[in-house]
């Protein structure tokens, strides 16, 4: 990194006593003592270890993003835990306030690279890159090659090409060979399956890094054999670890949806004449934990699984300590945890193996949580270094029985110079080595909540626009789209099909109602939308005629009917059926010419016949959902929507099934799981072996009457279906 005077080390220095400066404005009951030495003491392990210049280099890209209204996010990993980054503006986690270990980031007892992940918008992260390659040359940041390799059943079926077999005989060989019934006696077969493990595991082909880019003071091409890869970008053609392995630097620029998400709601607020700032968020917002409480997460962040948003009903977060808990015990093996963690949170009485663990456990009801804590534990216990004590964490937590043995016996031994007795440094060692891997990076989870709770704040404070932003990254996923369409209607927040004259690529808010994009439409893809837009420029669609008339060079009949039958058109103020009949685009030269022309209006389309045609253009229903035909059915049999169940625990409710997974229990019975929809609300239901016996035929997309009955075992709710009525 090239500075005008001076050394590196004085230029970070003096960046990061600004940089501190600057932060301890916000935070007036800080110990600046305490931020000044941890400063100094990160600092000077930065210049022992050699790395000046790359946290100038991260600084740099860093700034030009932020200066350049691209959104950064809070941080990723360990680096998270340095001060130095935070006071640089490469984070924004305070690693004080939130107890973060830099030693956890950046060991001088472990020489290696320090490992710094910056996350940006999806859409802006090329941007940044391109700087980067401006900034330093073309070949002194490249991507980095992959290799995907021969799987078995790539292999056989690769093998068996080059041999000329039949692939319906290599089909029959593939399950053969899963099932291991092979049969020794067919040759062809055997030397198929021989020469097919033999490759097995060997490369097949390239691909690029999804984050991973090298980055250089030298040519490296000098160094390291390269090849072109995407964008331009020069790529090497060895792998991450043999590229870390030869000293080089490697920094992932990792695009995260999330991040956009973000960037374009307070751009849509700032649209609106709010001054939003993001940074000047609290976290103590009402709105935001009552949302959390609920459960109403989809969307949001590592929060939106159903396991997941389960957990939160349970934990009921009211803290933002809470968010950081949940995300690091919401894995395989610590999910074990939840349940205890939620209990002892809510009252539940426990104990600690020593007195002095309270300290350390206190703030995660004495069950570890954090790879940090462990760190602590052999700090305080055994007067290990934080950085000894990191080594200590990864070392057990290989499960090496040499390294268990060894570290065993050291622990004890300085436990012992601190006067503890040798069981409770026994029972303190196993209790460490049992959490060893359950233990989450506290740095990783509290930067990461802090992307959580900020899409959280602006779902619950700025919903219709919050969800208008989420749906336009959604486009396309008709699954996800009909899910947040119904979360909106839940709101009374009106969505409308999309209009020719004020819809766009994107999903608009209008501050009444939220209208679908015309990209939403089957067959219209990006350039019919942008020429439409275009036309429309020049103004807006006067009718029917009008419209096919100027986009004739454009669009074809199909184009035209999926318009039609997704409602775009409707407000030319002629049925379906009617502009149906006259889609023939080419017709739109002469008709303008007969001074009397008059379109032939027909009668409309029957309802279901809409309902269907609507789904076939967009994927899914808004108007003409199957369920509005029945209203006066809903009425006289006072039937209940989905939403009942929130409260009730048995209920009639008229609902269609959208997916059927039939399954066989151990007794080897067939039993299935559905998923009902009733047109504002979705929700899974079984129906156990005998009922599905019963109702199997009427397992259908038909509207029809669902008995449903709620089931709580272990706090879980699940949904049964006792009885199925079909509608005549």
């Amino acid at each position: 990194y090239k500075i005008e005077e001076g050394t590196t080390n004085e230029y970070l220095r003096s960046l990061a006593t600004m940089g501190l400066k600057k932060r301890l404005k916000k935070l007036p009951n800080a110990n600046v003592k305490t931020y000044q030495e941890r400063l100094l003491y990160e600092l000077s392990v930065i210049h022992k270890m050699g790395f000046d210049n790359y946290f100038l280099i991260v600084y740099d890209f860093v700034k030009y993003a932020k200066t350049h209204d691209i959104l950064v996010g809070p941080g990723r990993g360990s680096s998270a835990g340095s001060l130095v980054a935070y006071c640089l503006g490469i984070t924004d986690v305070d690693p004080i306030t939130y107890d973060l270990l830099f030693e956890r980031f950046l060991n001088p007892e472990r020489i290696s690279m320090p490992d710094i992940d910056m996350d940006f918008p999806d859409n802006k992260r090329d941007e940044v890159l391109q700087y980067v390659r401006n900034k330093y040359g073309d070949k002194h940041i490249i991507s980095i090659v992959t290799f995907g390799t021969f799987a078995l059943r790539s292999s056989i079926r690769d093998i068996a090409r080059v041999m000329k077999i039949d692939p319906m005989r290599v089909t029959g060989i593939i399950k053969r060979v899963t099932d291991e019934k092979l049969d020794s006696t067919d040759y062809e077969m055997m030397r198929l399956v021989r020469v097919a493990k033999a490759i097995e595991g060997l490369p097949r082909h390239t691909g690029t890094h999804a984050a991973g880019m090298i980055l250089a003071e030298q040519d490296l091409s000098q160094y390291i054999p390269l090849q072109k890869g995407l964008y331009d970008f020069y790529q090497s053609q060895l792998e991450a670890k043999d590229l870390e392995s030869l000293g080089l630097l490697k920094i992932d620029f990792l695009g995260i949806r999330n991040l956009a998400v973000i960037d374009d709601v307070i751009k849509a607020i700032h649209r609106l004449g709010e001054p939003f700032i993001l940074a000047d968020l609290t976290l103590d917002d009402e709105k935001t934990y009552k949302l959390l409480e609920s459960a109403d997460t989809s969307g949001i962040f590592q929060l939106e699984s159903s396991g997941m948003r389960a957990s939160l009903r349970k934990l009921k977060p009211n803290t933002f300590e809470d968010i950081v808990a949940i995300l690091a015990l919401y894995r395989p093996g610590p999910m074990d945890n939840i349940n205890e963690y939620i209990e002892r949170r809510n009252g539940k009485a426990f104990s600690y193996v020593h007195p002095n663990l309270e300290g350390i456990l206190k703030q995660t009801y004495g069950i570890i949580v954090y790879q940090e804590q462990i760190m602590r534990i052999a700090h305080e216990f055994a007067g290990y270094t934080l950085a000894e004590a990191d080594l200590l964490r990864r070392g057990i937590s290989k499960k090496d029985k040499n390294i268990l043995d060894s570290e065993r016996k050291r622990f004890i031994e300085k436990c012992k110079i601190k006067n503890y007795s040798e069981s409770i440094a026994e029972e303190i060692y196993d209790y460490i080595v049992k959490f060893a891997d359950y233990g989450f990076n506290r740095s990783h989870s509290v930067a990461y909540s802090l992307v959580a709770y900020q899409m959280a704040y602006l779902k619950a404070n700025y919903f219709p626009i919050f969800m208008t932003v989420l749906l336009s990254s959604v486009t396309g996923n008709e699954g996800v789209t009909s899910e947040y369409i119904n979360e909106i209607r839940k709101q009374q927040i009106p969505i409308l099909p999309p209009d020719i004259n004020k819809s766009t690529d994107q999903y608009i808010y209008d501050q009444k109602s939220i209208y679908l994009p015309l990209l939403a439409i089957k067959s219209l893809g990006k350039i019919a939308v942008n020429k439409i837009m275009e036309e429309r420029k020049k103004g807006e669609f006067k009718d029917y005629q009008n419209f096919k008339l100027r986009m004739k060079k454009d669009l074809n009949d199909k184009n035209l009917e999926m318009l039609i039958h997704s409602g775009a058109l409707d407000s030319f103020k002629l049925n379906h059926k009617t502009m149906n009949y006259h889609k023939q685009i080419d017709d739109a030269g002469y008709e303008q010419y007969i001074t009397d022309f008059k379109l032939m209006v027909t009668d409309d389309y029957a309802f279901a016949e809409k309902a269907q045609f609507e789904k076939d253009a967009l994927g899914f229903n808004i108007v003409y959902h199957p369920i509005n035909a029945f209203q006066d059915v809903i009425k006289k049999y006072k039937l209940k929507t989905l939403s009942v169940f929130e409260k009730e625990l048995e209920a009639n409710v008229l609902a269609f099934i959208r997916k059927v997974k039939v399954i066989k229990t151990k007794a080897g019975k067939e039993m299935a799981f559905v998923e009902l929809d009733d047109g504002s609300t979705q929700m899974e239901a079984t129906l156990f072996s005998e009922t599905y016996e019963k109702y199997a035929s009427l397992l259908t997309n038909d509207v029809q009457i669902f008995k449903i009955r709620v089931n709580d075992y272990k706090n879980q709710k699940t949904f049964l279906i006792e009885q199925i009525k079909k509608m005549d």
